[in-house]
């Protein structure tokens, strides 16, 4: 590593520890002596609703306050970005539970990095006023909604739901058997908005731009849809991840610079945890973080064992990286999980080469129900089925025996462990 190099990861977690000191918000105190009693505020909500089947989740931001509520209500309020509302609900503290596998989730830590430290379960909500969010963040979550809506019309659940997964990273409408499903076959991160959504977007409009600008100038709209499709989707930590990274590879591009998948990994990284420090607490982060390392730096050395698989297709390429990911989160997963996936490898390998076109078609169905609802049903046709073979192929491999096996107790010493010995593998490969 260069003396710059070295001088900019001190600067970074220089800041990194300064922000974590001083700037991260704190748990309000004053609104502990209402836990378990009704309390009724106003606020403004400062993130896309996420709708669920039963409920929607609102984070709220109570006047006066640097911190949020989670505010869980009905459907039945139309209720969007930047509405001011009043609250009147239970005041509750989040609390740990347990998962099917046995794991216990942390869902404090969970809610803390949102900066959400107080639920309000069954709330009663009254919209008091419009638009009191940022505008940008305002239209894009009116875009999302509209384009979602246009699937929703011409494609039925769940094949709408994975359409919107494979698009934006929502899976709030899945059922808990589907989301099961993705778990038992290692397949849950085709719906978790990562760096291959991010890319494609990235690709296609710089593909679109350069028809008729520069090469230059065409990174630069793709930085900037890159930043937009972001926002959109919610900026999740995978998502930004993926985003920082394409960013970086778009400003080499413009400067003539060779990019370095490695690097931008760790400088992606090192932005965020500068920005905010809890991130490395946060697990999609941590998951998209390894899946990515694991891909750069493990696909060489697995390569060799998939030579017997035909490339047509990219399909000796998906199977190698495929384990690559695998290898790299699997440690990791074990810990926070416990389950162990015994399908995941035939069933990535028969899913992935058929998600770049699935996604168009949905893309395409999204797009053309802004022009002609009849018209995108008609698309909605040929989306439907590249989505039902993925579905059905989750489906198949999830209902046979022994798909996943569930381990109870996997120590993170076990895990630290691991992760020592995948560095030596690697580092004894580059030798």
């Amino acid at each position: 590593m260069r003396t710059r190099e070295i001088i900019i990861v001190i600067i970074l977690l220089s800041i990194a520890l300064i922000r974590f000191l001083y700037f991260i918000p704190t748990s309000p105190r004053g609104y502990f002596d209402s836990v378990g009693k009704r309390i009724e505020f106003d606020g403004v909500v400062v993130d896309a609703p996420d709708v669920r089947t039963g409920n929607q989740r609102l984070i709220v931001n109570p006047k006066g306050t640097d911190t949020n509520i989670l505010v869980v209500a009905s459907i039945d309020t139309d209720i969007e970005y930047g509405d001011e509302i009043h609250v009147v609900g239970k005041l509750e503290t989040p609390e740990n539970f347990i998962t099917n596998t046995g794991k216990e989730f942390n869902y404090q830590r969970y809610l803390s990095n949102r900066d959400i430290y107080f639920i309000v379960q069954y709330a009663g909500v009254d919209v008091l006023s419009h638009n009191n969010g940022n505008f940008i963040k305002k239209y894009l979550f009116k875009l999302r909604n509209s384009f979602t809506k246009n699937i929703n019309r011409a494609l039925r659940s769940p094949e709408s739901d994975l359409a919107g997964g494979l698009l934006l990273g929502s899976k709030g409408n899945f059922s808990n058997e589907t989301r099961d499903e993705f778990v038992t076959t290692g397949t849950i991160h085709i719906i978790a908005l990562s760096g291959y959504n991010v890319t494609i977007v990235a690709t296609s409009v710089m593909r679109i731009f350069n028809l008729f600008l520069s090469k230059t100038i065409s990174a630069g709209f793709g930085i900037f849809m890159i930043i937009l499709f972001v926002v959109m989707a919610g900026s999740g930590a995978s998502a930004v991840r993926a985003g920082v990274m394409a960013c970086i590879a778009l400003l080499g591009r413009i400067h003539g610079r060779e990019y370095d998948a490695g690097r931008a990994l760790v400088v992606a990284g090192l932005l965020m945890f500068a920005y905010d420090p809890r991130v490395v607490t946060d697990s999609s982060f941590q998951l998209s973080f390894l899946a990515t390392f694991g891909i750069l730096y493990i696909t060489p050395r697995v390569g060799i064992w998939v030579l017997w698989l035909p490339s047509r297709f990219g399909i000796r390429e998906i199977a190698a990286t495929t384990i690559a990911a695998e290898i790299a989160v699997l440690p990791l997963l074990l810990y926070s999980t416990g389950v162990l996936s015994l399908v995941s490898f035939p069933a990535n390998v028969l899913i992935l080469p058929f998600i770049p076109i699935t996604m168009l078609s949905a893309f395409i169905v999204g797009v053309v129900g802004f022009i002609s609802s009849g018209l995108s049903i008609i698309f909605g046709y040929v989306a439907y089925i590249s989505l039902f073979y993925i579905l059905k192929t989750i489906h198949i491999f999830a209902s046979l025996p022994l798909a996943s096996i569930i381990i109870h107790s996997f120590p993170i010493y076990v895990v630290i462990s691991l992760y020592i010995l995948v560095i030596y593998w690697i580092s004894r490969g580059k030798k």
